[in-house]
């Protein structure tokens, strides 16, 4: 606390289920008439008798306001103390506690509070991520620093590592692609020696039309090294698998080396590999964007799943709607959006210009990585109905609530203006994005939603409809028909296969509650891509300590979970064919602290990026884990 400042400290008993929140005022002068308003990942549930010392007096999702008494003053040095017994969570680590906090005084002016990591049982700690676990190259590997591990390697010898791999010659497209892979690991490993640079070890790259798409073949012949593919992708792989065997003899010379001779042949299990970002709880500026792109790249990824808007903010400017960009994209106190997720009083968001995603999409694309742009519907849609108030059923009574706590967020498929306005939003994400794809989430969608809207009643009852997912159909299918006369394909995440669902010609669906689920898809006729919290959900902490950061609704997901994650191995072989790949999902509740990102994400991002590209049988855990050290990070802070 610094000083003239309050202080919240927060405890979290679990014997007693209960979080208890002190208020320190470290002002000089006694506080009367204020509130304390707090962002959270808990919510409480401010249910009579169930909070003690003061009301929760405004709550939307994990923003809370709480009065003391009536009457109540706070001298200096002195503290006011809150508990709660319901919760939304068992508070299993720090990560959930208050991330933000400041008061509200009686002329309505603000004074900031600083909120100090929540605790257990009364127990001081402090946050202590724990590193990736690592390990020795296990004898009978190939000594050779490679990840996602290739289909099939057979090397002989080691050499002197060269000063750096130079293109020897080859087609156009093969030197161009020499040219991005260099500058690609340039930025990935400032301050390095070069692993590209000319007056090296010469690279001979030759077309071999019999090979895949994403396929490559390496021979290492002493003078020289020869790399064979059918097009840019192959070539690319090829080159960062290079760059990534001359790293490692460099590094580690002790464990890896780069080999005198031999051959390896490779190509990914999966057509689909990606991983899905969340710019919409936390914004992220397209450099941070940029560089996680380059570490997908440099894993063999070739998806980036952009999760552009959710209740908590919109991420992209969309000309017909101005309404977006000026309310939609900002939360703050005194704002339609309230603070939320560790964002406090002053006004935080933005939206990227068509101009940034333009040049964000041409260099993830020169990279291989497709930038498949989401926008959640017809849930998680607080921000737009805030912003276009219009959206909603203005005779609608009720109240529901996403799992998520906010209050009616739903589109309604029953007012013709959802349409109208989508069909902008999607004309405008289809020029900007070039990838085949337009997500539209479908997913948690409150089981009670639009039953108090009169015109959503009307139109359930005229098709005979009984439950709202059959509405929720309804609705999809209708976006389906907008998106496929763009000339895209629909993916959603697999609650959209509710109610009748999409259509599974031309979608995909994400599988994200259990890998089970995705086989339930398939046998419906979705493609799938399996993203299943249990093993590819990375906002969930990596053990059950307590100052392990993340979340553990889904479990605890340590590195070992998502690598020996076997996509459809128990799947049927005649539903493999559906199966397009994998991703991981990185939600940013809790990256207000942007220094807990590459915590959560590495080395389990390369680990689902080998379950993407290697055989199964040609995993091996203890082999990652004495490579995994050597693979980029985005250093992010």
């Amino acid at each position: 606390m610094t000083p003239g400042q309050c202080r919240l400290d927060s405890d979290w008993n679990p014997d007693a289920g209960r979080l208890t929140l002190t208020l320190v005022n470290g002002l000089p002068e006694t506080l009367g008439a204020f509130r304390l308003a707090f962002t959270s990942s808990l919510r409480i549930k401010g249910e009579a008798g169930t909070i003690h010392g003061g009301p929760l007096v405004e709550q939307v999702s994990n923003y809370h306001v709480i009065a003391p008494p009536e009457g109540f003053r706070l001298a200096p040095g002195a503290s006011w103390t809150v508990t709660a017994d319901k919760l939304s969570h068992d508070l299993r680590h720090y990560t959930y506690g208050p991330k933000s906090a400041w008061l509200i005084l009686a002329d309505g002016s603000t004074s900031p509070v600083a909120a100090t990591p929540m605790t257990r049982g009364g127990v001081p700690g402090v946050p202590s991520p724990a590193p990736a676990p690592t390990g020795p190259l296990p004898a009978g590997e190939p000594p050779v620093a490679v990840i996602p591990h290739p289909a099939t390697i057979t090397i002989k010898g080691a050499r002197e590592p060269p000063r750096a791999l130079s293109f020897g010659e080859g087609p156009p497209s093969a030197r161009a692609t020499f040219g991005a892979v260099a500058a690609l690991s340039a930025r990935l490993f400032p301050g390095e020696p070069p692993l590209f640079a000319e007056g090296g070890l010469p690279c001979r790259a030759e077309v071999d039309a019999a090979l895949g798409p994403e396929a490559y073949r390496l021979r290492f012949e002493g003078a020289a090294v020869r790399l064979a593919a059918s097009g840019v992708a192959g070539f690319r792989y090829g080159l960062i698998t290079l760059g990534q065997i001359l790293r490692g003899a460099r590094l580690k010379p002790d464990t890896f080396v780069f080999p005198q001779a031999g051959v390896i042949d490779d190509a990914p299990r999966f057509p689909f590999r990606g991983a899905h970002l969340d710019v919409a709880r936390q914004l992220y500026t397209t450099d941070e964007v940029r560089r996680f792109v380059d570490c997908l790249a440099w894993n063999k990824m070739n998806v980036l799943h952009f999760h552009l808007s959710d209740d908590e903010g919109w991420r992209l400017d969309i000309p017909e709607h101005p309404e977006l960009a000026e309310v939609a994209a900002w939360r703050g106190y005194g704002l339609p959006i309230p603070p939320l997720l560790g964002s406090g009083v002053g006004r935080y968001g933005g939206v990227y210009s068509a101009a940034e995603i333009g040049a964000l999409v041409a260099e993830a694309g020169a990279l291989g990585v497709a930038i498949v742009p989401e926008i959640d519907i017809p849930g998680h849609c607080y921000c737009v109905l805030q912003a276009i108030p219009s959206l909603r059923d203005p005779g609608e009574t009720g109240v529901y609530r996403s799992i998520q706590g906010f209050p009616n967020n739903c589109l309604n498929p029953a007012v013709e203006k959802s349409y109208e306005f989508l069909e902008a939003v999607f004309a405008t994400i289809a020029g900007l994005f070039p990838a085949p794809w337009i997500h539209v989430g479908g997913d948690e969608v409150p089981h009670d939603a639009w039953l108090g809207s009169p015109i959503a009643r009307a139109l359930m009852a005229k098709h005979g409809w009984t439950e709202i997912f059959q509405l929720q159909s309804y609705f999809l299918k209708r976006i389906q028909v907008i998106i496929s006369g763009l000339g895209k394909k629909t993916g959603a995440w697999e609650e959209a296969a509710l109610g009748g669902g999409v259509e599974a010609t031309d979608s995909y669906l994400v599988a994200w509650r259990k890998s089970a689920s995705g086989l339930a898809l398939a046998e419906a006729g979705y493609d799938v891509v399996l993203a299943p919290a249990e093993h590819a959900y990375f906002d969930m902490a990596q053990s059950d300590a307590f100052w392990e950061p993340g979340a553990s609704w889904a479990g605890t997901v340590p590195l070992s979970a998502s690598y020996d994650f076997d996509p459809g191995g128990d799947w049927p072989e005649a539903e493999r064919s559906r199966l397009l790949g994998v991703q991981s999902c990185l939600w940013s509740e809790n990256l207000c602290d942007r220094a807990l990102f590459d915590h959560l994400v590495f080395p389990r991002l390369s680990a689902i990026a080998e379950t993407g590209w290697t055989p199964r049988e040609r995993k091996s855990l203890p082999r990652f884990l004495a490579t995994h050290a050597l693979m980029p990070a985005t250093g992010m802070r």
